[in-house]
């Protein structure tokens, strides 16, 4: 136990502490941590005089909190009042396991401001502000280096100011290098106040994280729980105060984009490809409507094993695009070599007669090795099971509707299309050539 540290709490002094619970490594133990938080919180209850407590585990995803939410604006109170009321609401939810802010005033403090008689004398603000925080968080006043570690030397007081009292008499340096007084040159007001201020693009910020049950309800939803119902509602009680969502749902949204806008890169270089190697811009669309072949694939195997489909699923089925073309590109291949005359119908069939086992035996293996990572129960596995669920029942769905539905496209692509003139763009260039 830790007293005055607390990684969540900007303001550490006092009122702040950390219990650190190790436990043994997840192949050593048969329960896992989050079930012992859960059994820690409510063995914990409601504990007085606290303002807040969390309980989370030290090592977090790449994405942050589940719950993290940025309320922005310029008056103090009302961010203050708004923060606190969305975070009791959020409370007041049963797919919410915890949440705390840490935008929070009435923390006593005291208040200084110079006098007629502090400037008459030569003082400024600035000059006063510089000597109390030199004395109270102190001064660098040597450096030196020990083997490899560069050290400093820091001198402060010690915790010698003990009531307001000895704060009124502490020495201020004055012109002519004489001591007053600090009740001398300033007044001193005591109240309440905010221990620390966070500006985001000149706005104060106050932050909302939690933890949410993530077998009822995923980031996303609850962030569009707060975009939608929850925020519109709280900003008509406090209209200078301004909503965000942060923390892995903003992760989440971002890497979403920027891996839609990487596939749809990929599927425009497949195309131009696939165009120039069969001398065709409609063919290549049919080839590749064996994308979303694999994408019922994905999520007829997430529904099946009750998997949400998630960051990892997408990235699997990102990575089964380009598979998953392949068998279509051979498939489109065998169909040419077997064409005789204008008998597109016939061609078709025998496509699928030379690649069948092909593809059902690629198929049937790579799915077999994939298998034991669905049945892991490691939690370092847990994050590719997602992505193996994806290649698995994709590469399936793949090889059924390639089979089955791509030969009955080409065979409705050729009844529009000539295929004697398709096939006299290649034997040209052969003779070009």
């Amino acid at each position: 136990m830790r007293y005055a540290v607390n990684s969540e709490v900007y303001d550490n002094g006092s009122n702040t502490a950390t219990i650190t619970v190790d436990l043994l490594t997840s192949s050593e133990r048969n329960v896992s941590a989050d079930t012992v938080l859960e059994a820690w919180r409510s063995a914990a209850g409601p504990i007085p005089d606290l303002v807040q407590s969390s309980f989370s585990q030290a090592e977090m995803g790449p994405g942050g909190f589940d719950l993290d939410v940025e309320l922005t604006g310029y008056d103090l109170e009302e961010l203050e009042a708004a923060s606190a009321e969305l975070r009791n609401t959020l409370l007041a939810r049963s797919d919410v396991v915890e949440a705390f802010q840490d935008f929070y005033g009435g923390r006593q403090e005291v208040q200084l401001a110079l006098n007629e008689y502090g400037y008459l004398i030569g003082l400024t603000p600035q000059a006063m502000s510089d000597q109390l925080r030199s004395a109270f968080q102190g001064t660098e006043t040597d450096s030196f280096r020990s083997s490899q570690s560069d050290m400093t030397v820091r001198v402060k007081l010690d915790d010698t100011v003990a009531n307001l009292v000895e704060l009124e008499r502490f020495p201020i340096l004055v012109g002519d290098g004489k001591l007053v007084a600090l009740s001398t040159v300033a007044e001193m007001t005591l109240s309440q106040g905010y221990p620390t201020i966070t500006r985001k693009n000149g706005k104060a910020l106050a932050r909302i994280r939690g933890k949410i049950d993530n077998a009822t309800v995923t980031s996303a939803q609850i962030s569009a729980v707060i975009t939608k119902e929850l925020g519109p509602a709280l900003q008509k009680s406090f209209p200078g105060v301004e909503i965000g969502i942060s923390g892995a749902s903003a992760e989440q949204a971002k890497s979403q984009s920027s891996m839609m806008k990487l596939l749809l890169l990929g599927l425009v270089g497949v195309f131009m490809v696939l165009a120039f190697q069969f001398r065709s811009y409609s063919l290549p669309v049919v080839v590749m409507l064996s994308i979303p072949f694999a994408l019922v694939g994905t999520i007829l195997g997430h529904w099946g094993l009750g998997m949400d489909i998630s960051m990892p699923s997408w990235i699997g089925f990102a990575s089964l695009a380009g598979i998953v073309v392949n068998n279509a590109i051979l498939f489109l291949t065998f169909f040419q070599s077997h064409l005789d005359g204008d008998d597109y119908v016939a061609a078709s069939l025998d496509a699928v007669r030379a690649r069948f086992r092909p593809i059902l035996l690629s198929t049937s293996t790579t799915i077999a090795g994939l298998v034991p990572i669905l049945f892991e129960t490691s939690p370092q596995v847990q994050t590719l099971v997602p992505v193996v669920v994806s290649v698995a029942f994709g590469l399936l769905a793949s090889m059924v509707l390639v089979l089955l539905v791509l030969p009955a496209l080409i065979a409705v692509y050729f009844d529009v299309v000539d295929v004697r003139k398709w096939v006299d763009q290649f034997q040209r260039s052969e003779n070009v050539f």
